[in-house]
């Protein structure tokens, strides 16, 4: 880099602030960091500080930053009259309007795009999926029986492209045929029998059947609950035992962090909200929609409609619809977010460019990153841990259904996406069947 005393537009540095914020940036993919004791002697340290004016410690931070020669930016600003960070929060109780809560996230970091280049800065996040995957579906096939029958003819009808979740509770003779099906990815279905003991006894029942399932080389990663769970094992404990998510059918954002109400989230954990299978009728409205959102399809089924779960993975490969959907398991997903939520980033913006510095893990995935100067956006593969880009090079488009926040935070323009089974759903102008036939691409 020609000057090497500038600071970096990115990462934002906290001083301060709510976890809320840190997680919320983090999710979104936007580089954040918390703020060093002396800033302009740390490497790494961006330009642009966030602080919240409601926490005097955080307001003397932030006055001998900007002495230092930061630029402050006051998280109260950019929240409703009244509100606190707090609003921000991933977290949520039982039955909390996931919607209404995406809307104030979503305002809360368009604002702070706004503000950041209103200062000249740059906005660059990491893209939700694998580069060059635009959108992702993933499909759950819940055995609800432990006879388990023709298990591995329907696992053969879904090569690695679902998970299959069956009973903690199964023997060595099922676990066998499991076993020789060939399955990729395997979760447990726990189901509230299996819910009303104490956390410590879950643990070492899990721990037993894990290493039953282990004996095998069957590795299951996950869960999938049939209603909340107030006294869960922790998410630290559960990842000791080789499980990373959990999967819950309720409406809402699908791609969510742990849900908790105390202690700390463990940060290779991730809860997807999941819905069910919609009616076949919908199929195309509901994989265009989301496709063209760049928000996931994170779906559940029992083995009674394992054909309609064919059918819609068969819609989403189509090339003339869906070009750059990536079909995955809730398994590999999971990994995918672990890995992204590491991934640092730092980012100037110089005369000619951008140049860009990562850290993370390059050996699973291909990185992506997107640049945003306004409404419109640029994606581009990160390859390297160091990348200069020019602007001659950049290719930008408007996407109306996209945000700067990514999935995350789906746009007001996305329907049919967070509504209750119960609510009216809403015909979309945007987007219908002969539209999405002709019209491959997301943008």
């Amino acid at each position: 880099m020609s000057d090497t005393s500038q600071l970096p537009d990115l990462p934002l540095m906290l001083a301060g602030t709510p976890r809320a914020v840190a997680d919320l940036l983090c999710e979104a993919g936007i580089p954040a960091a918390e703020l060093p004791d002396v800033p302009l002697l740390a490497a790494g340290t961006g330009r642009f500080l966030l602080f919240d004016s409601r926490n005097t410690r955080s307001t003397a931070r932030a006055r001998r930053a900007v002495a230092q020669g930061l630029t402050a930016i006051d998280v109260q600003a950019l929240l409703p009259e009244t509100a606190r960070p707090s609003i921000l929060s991933l977290e949520h109780e039982p039955g909390q309007n996931l919607a209404t809560e995406s809307v104030t996230a979503g305002a809360f970091l368009a604002g702070l795009k706004a503000v950041v280049e209103n200062l000249g800065g740059a906005w660059v996040r990491i893209a939700d999926y694998p580069f060059p995957f635009q959108s992702a579906i993933a499909i759950g096939i819940q055995h609800v029986s432990e006879e388990l029958t023709d298990f591995a003819g329907i696992a053969a009808t879904l090569p690695h492209q679902a998970t299959h979740f069956v009973s903690s509770r199964l023997r060595a003779e099922r676990l066998a045929a499991i076993a020789q099906s060939g399955v990729v990815d395997l979760g447990w279905q726990i189901d509230a029998d299996e819910r009303h003991d104490s956390a410590r006894r879950i643990l070492s029942h899990w721990t037993t059947r894990q290493q039953r399932f282990a004996d095998l080389q069957l590795a299951p990663a996950g869960v999938a609950l049939d209603g909340e769970w107030e006294d869960a094992p922790s998410s630290h404990k559960l990842v000791q035992l080789g499980l990373r998510y959990s999967c819950h059918q309720s409406p809402g954002i699908a791609c969510r962090a742990v849900s908790r109400h105390r202690g700390e989230v463990e940060s290779t954990w991730i809860r997807f909200n999941t819905l069910a299978l919609p009616p076949q009728e919908w199929f195309l409205e509901w994989v265009g929609e989301h496709y063209q959102s760049g928000c996931p399809l994170f779906l559940m089924t029992t083995t009674e409609r394992v054909h309609l779960a064919q059918e819609l993975l068969r819609l989403s490969s189509d090339a003339r619809r869906c070009t750059l959907m990536w079909q995955t398991n809730f398994g590999m997903f999971a990994r995918w977010w672990a890995l992204r939520r590491q991934l640092k980033l730092s980012v100037w913006r110089t005369d000619e460019g951008y140049e860009v510095h990562a850290s993370g893990d390059f050996g699973q995935f291909d990185w992506a990153i997107e640049i945003w100067r306004g409404q419109h956006r640029a994606t581009l593969p990160l390859r390297t841990t160091e990348m200069t880009v020019s602007d001659h090079g950049l290719i930008f488009a408007q996407s109306p259904k996209r945000t700067p926040a990514g999935c995350t935070t789906p746009g007001e323009n996305v329907r049919n996406l967070v509504a209750h089974p119960e609510q009216l759903r809403l015909q979309d102008p945007f987007l219908n069947k002969a539209r999405f036939r002709r019209k491959g691409h997301p943008e």
